[in-house]
């Protein structure tokens, strides 16, 4: 009999047991104790492409308005968002024989035609011995290159020696970090152009 009775205590002290840890689970659950927070990761490109400094299609104002337009952008951005030093970018870009023309760099051909150009990716899109960027946009309208194959070339090379300079991400005009797939696509849409241009030229 008394064996039962210890049995019977033992069972009633386990239920008790389950009764109060159930009622403070209970509790902690109902005073938002065990909320979970999920915050996102925020993403360098796409801050940068929110960012309200950033110029909006920039490159659509730097050719005047033309149907046939065929522009190819390239984003140089700073790998950790830190400012490029101007200075050194006005030397790079002197090395290259850029010169500063409407507050903007460009790059012409021996016969003196603009082969692609080189702004500040934001707001207001110049360049001044002031300025402070962490971006800029390599452009060029290859509708009126001389010879757009060459100068996308000419264009990836550039980009591809300032992003080592600059320890810069070559990135497209969605600000994706570029594939050598997109190059190859890119340098085809040139020859086809250059194609075009030259079927154009011989029928006038």
């Amino acid at each position: 009999m008394g064996t039962n009775s210890e049995i019977y205590l033992i069972g009633l002290a386990i239920l008790f047991f389950l009764v109060i840890v159930f009622l403070f689970v209970r509790k902690i659950t109902n005073s938002n104790n065990l909320k979970v927070k999920i915050e996102k990761i925020p993403d360098p490109l796409e801050s940068l492409e929110k960012d309200k400094d950033l110029t909006e299609d920039k490159s659509e104002d730097l050719y005047e308005s033309d149907e046939n337009q065929e522009l190819v952008c390239f984003y140089l951005i700073s790998s950790d968002k830190s400012m490029f030093d101007i200075d050194q970018i006005f030397a790079f870009l002197g090395n290259y024989g850029a010169k500063i023309k409407n507050k903007y760099f460009s790059l012409v051909d021996e016969n003196g035609f603009e082969k692609f150009r080189v702004i500040n990716a934001l707001n207001p899109g110049t360049f001044e011995n002031d300025t402070r960027t962490f971006a800029v946009v390599v452009v060029s309208n290859l509708s009126s290159a001389s010879n757009p194959l060459i100068t996308v070339k000419q264009m990836i090379e550039f980009s591809a020696n300032f992003s080592e300079k600059f320890h810069a991400s070559l990135c497209d005009e969605e600000r994706t970090p570029i594939t050598k797939q997109m190059i190859s696509h890119i340098e085809s849409r040139a020859q086809d152009i250059e194609r075009l241009n030259q079927l154009n030229s011989s029928e006038n």
